[in-house]
């Protein structure tokens, strides 16, 4: 209970300081909030009603029976060492898991529910179907056992990984001299904006949600647009016309057939 209090409380906290700098410091007008929120919030409740109970169960049981078993307890290293290793290691698998989600096809068909959201902002973040939820879960579960990561890494790292995503799909920018030193590190609006795409190209990158150093490694990052932040179109891409209308179909997303 106080594990999910925690979470909750992170959430609303990131989250609405965050609604505060892109309603007084927009990067540009949204012109089609309405709707958006609409949808992404049904996916928010949705997501929660799905993994309420599963996820801080799951994870918090699977880190408390691996303190015997997983990798950490076999390289016996200090508990600072294995908490960092940990938060470094879950953040490089979620990098990989959803570099995975562009490239295989049917896990790509999920995804997109989260690409085609035409416009971004911090409720953009919460824009998962709860099926890539669920898939999420499971696949961090795996490696919480695997690894043995200690229950206070998962905690802590959930909450990292939540407030970076809201973070970089906030409708706000950095300034530019603070920006540049930033993304060095972390992954900012700027950046991931340009995940988010409608050019192929530009959206197969940039897959980072909390640490920028693993595109820089395995050079996937890119730092400007194609044509320049101005002209980037957000969405779905390679579909010029194509966006969820209703909530209905937001949720059959992944078993429909387009171009």
């Amino acid at each position: 209970m106080i594990d999910f209090t925690v979470r909750i409380s992170a959430f609303v906290l990131v989250f609405s300081s965050l609604l505060f700098w892109q309603w007084y410091w927009p990067r540009g007008v949204l012109f089609q909030w309405r709707q958006r929120w609409c949808h992404n919030l049904f996916l928010l409740v949705i997501g929660s009603i799905s993994v309420r109970v599963i996820q801080p169960l799951l994870l918090s049981l699977v880190a408390l029976s691996s303190q015997n078993f997983g990798l950490f307890w076999v390289l016996n290293l200090p508990f600072w060492a294995v908490f960092l290793s940990s938060i470094l290691l879950l953040d490089c698998l979620i990098y990989w898991q959803h570099r995975l989600f562009h490239r295989i096809p049917f896990l790509w068909c999920i995804h997109r529910v989260h690409h085609s959201d035409p416009e971004l902002d911090v409720s953009s973040a919460v824009r998962f179907h709860p099926i890539e939820i669920i898939l999420s879960l499971f696949i961090k579960a795996l490696a919480v056992w695997l690894l043995g990561i200690p229950v206070e890494a998962v905690l802590v790292f959930d909450i990292l990984l939540n407030a970076s995503a809201m973070f970089n799909h906030t409708n706000a920018r950095l300034p530019v001299n603070i920006e540049v030193w930033v993304k060095k590190l972390v992954v900012t609006p700027d950046m991931h904006r340009i995940h988010h795409s409608r050019v192929s190209l530009e959206a197969n990158s940039n897959y980072g949600f909390f640490l920028s150093i693993w595109d820089a490694f395995f050079k996937s990052k890119r730092n400007d647009a194609l044509e320049g932040d101005e002209l980037l179109k957000i969405g779905l891409p390679d579909t010029v016309t194509y966006q969820p209308t209703s909530l209905k179909e937001v949720l059959v997303m992944p078993f429909k057939l387009f171009k």
